[in-house]
C-alpha cells in the first residue's frame, strides 16, 4: 500500500525540487496550489527511484491548499479567534517540518509566526468574554384568597346575675409617672448591591487588540528568549548594510520576526530570505530571482529590506507605520490612513490584519530588548 506523505513536507518538496524555477509559479501573494501540486508531481515522477515511487503517492492540490490556506488566511484576517483555532494544526506542521533536515526554511519561518497564534490564544484567557446574564427567574401566581364561609351562631342568653360581694377600694400605692419608652430607630435597609456590568462585545475586542499590540505584553513574552544563533555572525554586515542606506541599524532584529535569522526561510506564499520578499518586490529592488536567487543572499537581501524600509519610512513618516506597511502592503496601510483619517499606527490598528497588530509590537519589543532602542524615537 502507498503511503501519503505529510503535506507538510510535499508542499516543501514542490517549491524546492531541482530544476524548478520558483518565478513559473510563484509571481503573486498567493499560491497557484493546483500548479504547485501539478510541477511537484512531474518533478517527483522524473527524480525519485522506482522503490521511492512504489512507496509514496504525491498529495493533492487539495491536500496542500488544505493545510496552508486556513493559516494564511488567519494572518491576513482581522480576527484573532480565528488564528487561534489553528493553534494545533500548526503545532503539528511544525513538528513535521522539523523532523525533516531540508524543510528547515519553511520550519523556521512557520516558527516565528507561532508567537501570533500563541498570543491569540493567550488573549481570550486574559481578555475573556463577558457571560451571557441569566433570564430573571418566573414568579409563580399565587391562588387568590377566598374567604372562608362563616357558620351562624345561635343568639346569646344572658345569664342570671349572681349577688356581687360589695367591694371596698383598695388604698392606692402614689405610681410615678409614666415615662415613655424612647423608640430604637429601626434599622436602615441596604441597597442591594448593583450588578455588575459585563463588558460589551465591543469593549471586549477592543480590549484584545490593545493587549495583543501591547509592547510591555511583548516584552514579557520576549524577555527569555536568547536571541537566534545565526544572529551573531550576521549582524555587523547586516548593520553596516542599514547604516549605509540611512535606516537606524537597531532595525535589522527585524530579521528575527521574519525569519529567525534564516537566510533560506520560506513562506508557503513564496516569500524568501532573512527579510522574506516576494519575488515581484525582490525585482523591485534589485534582488534577481535566476539563473540564481538573490533572496538568499543574507547580505543583498538585507540591502534590499533597508531600501523598502526607507522607502516606506519616507512615505508614512514613522517607523510603526512603516513596518506595518511592509508586513501587510503600503496600498493597505494608505488606504486604511485615507478612510479613517488617522495619522498612526494605534489610530487604524484595528481596521489592519492580525499578524499586522502583533508584527509591530513584536518588532518594537525586539529591537528594546537586543537593543535597548525604541522604534519610536529611532
Amino acid at each position: 500500500m502507498k503511503t501519503i506523505r505529510s503535506s507538510a513536507i510535499a508542499t516543501a518538496v514542490l517549491v524546492l525540487a531541482p530544476g524548478v524555477s520558483a518565478p513559473a509559479f510563484l509571481q503573486d501573494w498567493e499560491l497557484d496550489y493546483e500548479r504547485m501540486a501539478d510541477t511537484g508531481q512531474a518533478v517527483f515522477d522524473r527524480v525519485a527511484p522506482e522503490s521511492v515511487r512504489d512507496r509514496y503517492e504525491f498529495i493533492s492540490a487539495a491536500d496542500v491548499a488544505g493545510l496552508f490556506a486556513p493559516l494564511q488566511a488567519a494572518l491576513n484576517g482581522e480576527s484573532l479567534e480565528s488564528l487561534a483555532a489553528y493553534g494545533p494544526q500548526a503545532r503539528q506542521t511544525l513538528a513535521r517540518l522539523r523532523a525533516d533536515p531540508d524543510r528547515q526554511g519553511y520550519a523556521d519561518w512557520l516558527e516565528a509566526r507561532m508567537d501570533y497564534i500563541d498570543m491569540a490564544a493567550e488573549v481570550e484567557r486574559a481578555v475573556p468574554a463577558p457571560k451571557p446574564a441569566l433570564p430573571p427567574h418566573p414568579t409563580t401566581p399565587q391562588p387568590a384568597l377566598i374567604p372562608h364561609p362563616t357558620t351562624p351562631q345561635p343568639p346569646l342568653i344572658p345569664h342570671p346575675k349572681e349577688p356581687q360581694p360589695k367591694l371596698v377600694p383598695h388604698p392606692s400605692t402614689p405610681q410615678p409617672p409614666l415615662v415613655p419608652h424612647p423608640k430604637e430607630p429601626a434599622p436602615a435597609a441596604r441597597p442591594a448591591p448593583a450588578p455588575k456590568a459585563e463588558p460589551a462585545p465591543a469593549d471586549v475586542a477592543q480590549a484584545r487588540n490593545r493587549y495583543v499590540e501591547s509592547k510591555q505584553v511583548w516584552l514579557r513574552k520576549l524577555a527569555n528568549r536568547p536571541a537566534p544563533a545565526r544572529s551573531a555572525a550576521l549582524l555587523p554586515d547586516l548593520k553596516r548594510a542599514f547604516q549605509a542606506e540611512g535606516v537606524p541599524a537597531a532595525l535589522v532584529w527585524q530579521a528575527e520576526a521574519e525569519s529567525t535569522f534564516n537566510p533560506a526561510a520560506r513562506s508557503p506564499a513564496g516569500a524568501v530570505g532573512l527579510y522574506q520578499f516576494m519575488p515581484a518586490t525582490a525585482q523591485q529592488f534589485g534582488l534577481s530571482l535566476t539563473p540564481q536567487d538573490e533572496r538568499l543572499d543574507a547580505l543583498k537581501n538585507a540591502r534590499a529590506a533597508a531600501k523598502y524600509l526607507k522607502l516606506l519610512h519616507r512615505r508614512f513618516g514613522d517607523w510603526p507605520l512603516a513596518l506595518a506597511a511592509y508586513n501587510c502592503g503600503q496600498g493597505r496601510v494608505a488606504g486604511v490612513l485615507g478612510k479613517t483619517g488617522g495619522r498612526t499606527f494605534d489610530d487604524i490598528h484595528d481596521k489592519l490584519p492580525a499578524e499586522t497588530r502583533m508584527y509591530v509590537p513584536k518588532i518594537a519589543a525586539l529591537v528594546q530588548l537586543r537593543e535597548n532602542a525604541d522604534i519610536e524615537r529611532l
